[in-house]
């Protein structure tokens, strides 16, 4: 089988949809299937093959300014329907509802070739609808108007959807037509990578500026749709008592400023650090997640956390907001859950966390539990299931006509 993956942002950048996006099409290549990835061209970035035999397909395309890495191409795009025929797919698979993808899924159209999407982001969070329209009122009102807009066009090519949380598949459920198949399908990571000793060190900028029960991480883009402002809010609050509690950020993003600013406003540099990017490799063979108190997050816009998942398998305990895409992944076992939003709430859970070490190390034990539930390859042999369903459909004459709903 021949699958074909399309995104709309891919390296340089790097998130968890491209991690786990890649991490699928390296099973399903062990699994004897063969995978090509529509990616956008971009200048920076010019392997053309990646991991074990991952092959990159390139589209023109122009940036879009609205978030970065986000191109624009034209909504019909021949010269990415001559690779497509060139290729002789068997399978699409999307990973957002933008135009690359969009303009894979008139091609799959076009040559009657099944189309999957699945809904990996919450793009109608207002949060990231702000990153367009550049203002919180009008976003909160485009939250309905956003299913119409994006994703209808999306929806009216698609021969089923998937989505890695339960709650998420309900929503999409209220917005796809009645006909469209959803289900759910967990992201999947290589497991196999939290069994392995200590390959790698921990960055220095880190060890420097100290790790241990009493320091906490929180590990992804620095986005404002990532409430960072609230969990720094929310660690000031419980630092004011316990004055030697360290909390590390890695990654980058365009809140990188405004988090600077409120880092230095409140006078935390001696507590926060904002460690920049590090490569996922170093962070899991370094075994940094098991230097740490808790791992934490304040996002709300999560679909599947795949940092989550990395942070369960690697047995560490989590501090999360008390929402069901995050409670799904980590229950009260492994997790501390405070109101999201609630900045004294979530003071109250650092500081649990901190006086209660034996609890800490208890959560540890029953995130390690949960780490078949995420194995890569269990993954993709339900997405190869769901492929071979469409197949099958296809086999039975079912496509999806042109100008037609059906």
């Amino acid at each position: 089988m021949k699958i074909a993956f399309g995104f709309d942002i891919f390296y340089p950048e790097n998130n968890g949809v491209i991690t786990s996006s890649i991490n699928l099409a390296r099973n399903l290549i062990d699994m004897g299937n063969e995978v090509v990835f529509f990616i956008p061209n971009e200048k920076e970035y010019k392997e053309e093959v990646i991991e074990n035999g991952i092959k990159l397909i390139r589209v023109k395309a122009i940036d879009s300014y609205i978030y970065k890495g986000l191109k624009i191409l034209p909504y019909f795009s021949w010269y990415l329907n001559k690779a497509f025929v060139e290729q002789n797919i068997d399978i699409v698979h999307v990973t957002s509802p933008w135009l690359v993808c969009v303009a894979l899924g008139r091609s799959a159209r076009k040559n009657k070739t099944p189309f999957l999407y699945t809904h990996h982001t919450l793009i109608n969070n207002p949060d990231y609808i702000n990153y367009a329209l550049k203002s919180k009122k009008l976003s909160q009102s485009a939250t309905s108007a956003i299913w119409k807009v994006i994703f209808n066009p999306l929806f009216k090519l698609c021969w089923a959807v998937t989505a890695p949380s339960k709650d998420t598949c309900n929503e999409l459920k209220l917005h796809c037509p009645s006909t469209l198949p959803i289900n759910y399908i967990s992201n999947g990571i290589d497991v196999s990578a939290f069994s392995k000793p200590k390959t790698r060190d921990i960055p220095k900028r880190i060890v420097d500026f100290g790790l241990g029960d009493k320091t906490f991480l929180y590990i992804g883009r620095l986005g404002y749709e990532k409430s960072i402002d609230v969990l720094l809010d929310g660690f000031m609050l419980f630092q004011k008592k316990y004055k030697d509690a360290k909390l590390i950020i890695i990654g980058k993003g365009p809140a990188q400023k405004d988090l600077e600013q409120q880092i230095q406003s409140n006078n935390l540099e001696k507590n926060v650090l904002l460690a920049g990017y590090v490569l996922n490799e170093d962070i899991l063979y370094s075994n940094l997640l098991n230097e740490i108190n808790s791992f934490v997050t304040a996002s709300l816009s999560e679909n599947q956390s795949m940092t989550i998942i990395e942070s369960i398998c690697s047995g560490v305990s989590i501090i999360c907001p008390n929402v069901p895409n995050m409670t799904d992944l980590a229950d009260e076992k492994c997790a501390f859950h405070f109101k999201g939003g609630d900045i004294e709430d979530l003071a109250n859970k650092f500081t649990l966390a901190y006086e209660n070490i034996d609890l800490v190390k208890q959560k540890r034990i029953e995130a390690k539990k949960n780490i078949d539930r995420f194995d890569g390859k269990n993954v993709a042999k339900q997405f190869l299931a769901e492929y071979q369903k469409l197949l099958d459909r296809k086999a039975n004459g079912f496509y999806i006509p042109r100008k037609t709903l059906r």
